[in-house]
């Protein structure tokens, strides 16, 4: 399969969606890809996935249906809970997060009547595992707001992330691709700045509205 180039990332930001039938991402190159190739991306692994550009993986994740996605974050979680070199707490606090993502977290339905909730969960998490884990925002950013299952591969994506800030600052009327609430924008913030939303597929694992921009 076709693997995107950077160049679609910095695309993704000067489109907006103006149509309806920009399902799955405001980057009308990258939504007709995913529209033909529904069923092939459907079958994909999780680390299928993350050999793509970042604005791919959002609009591919956003094609799966519920189930799908709740498995590619409990894969993920999972594969760090067997890979990494955690401590007895930071363990229980990743397995506290798996229990956290039920078997309908992913339900449109489910999501938009639990946004309190899960939000409430997720300050409450985060802020353990910053007072009493330790970890690095950029850490926190990698296990809650990407899908990557290894830190070089977000540590690849905060460098481009970096060198796009001066881009994404003279750009206020493009896609939103953060939440202002929950999200990671490098250097920069995610603030609200006129972009024209589009899907719940930012911020806290992924599970809500991408309703800003990275400024």
């Amino acid at each position: 399969m076709k693997k995107f180039c950077f160049i679609f990332l910095l695309a993704a930001l000067l489109f907006s969606c103006q149509k309806s039938e920009l399902e799955f991402s405001c980057d009308p190159v990258i939504n007709a890809f995913v529209s033909e190739n529904l069923e092939e991306l459907s079958q994909i692994t999780v680390e299928e996935l993350l050999s793509y550009e970042p604005e791919l993986q959002r609009a591919v994740f956003n094609s799966w249906d519920y189930r799908k996605k709740r498995n590619a974050w409990i894969d993920k979680l999972r594969f760090i809970l067997i890979n990494g070199n955690l401590t007895k707490a930071e363990t229980g606090h990743i397995q506290n997060l798996i229990n956290h993502i039920g078997e309908d977290y992913f339900w449109d339905e489910n999501i938009q009547h639990n946004i309190e909730a899960r939000s409430q969960f997720a300050s409450r998490w985060i802020s353990y595992a910053t007072e009493d884990l330790g970890w690095p925002e950029q850490y926190i950013a990698f296990m809650v707001y990407r899908l990557y299952t290894n830190q070089s591969q977000f540590e690849a994506e905060f460098s481009e992330l970096k060198s796009l800030n001066t881009a994404v600052v003279t750009n206020s009327e493009g896609s939103c691709d953060c939440n202002v609430s929950a999200d990671f924008c490098g250097t920069a913030d995610c603030r609200s700045l006129g972009c024209s939303a589009n899907s719940s597929n930012c911020g806290w694992i992924w599970s809500m509205p991408c309703d800003g921009v990275c400024y």
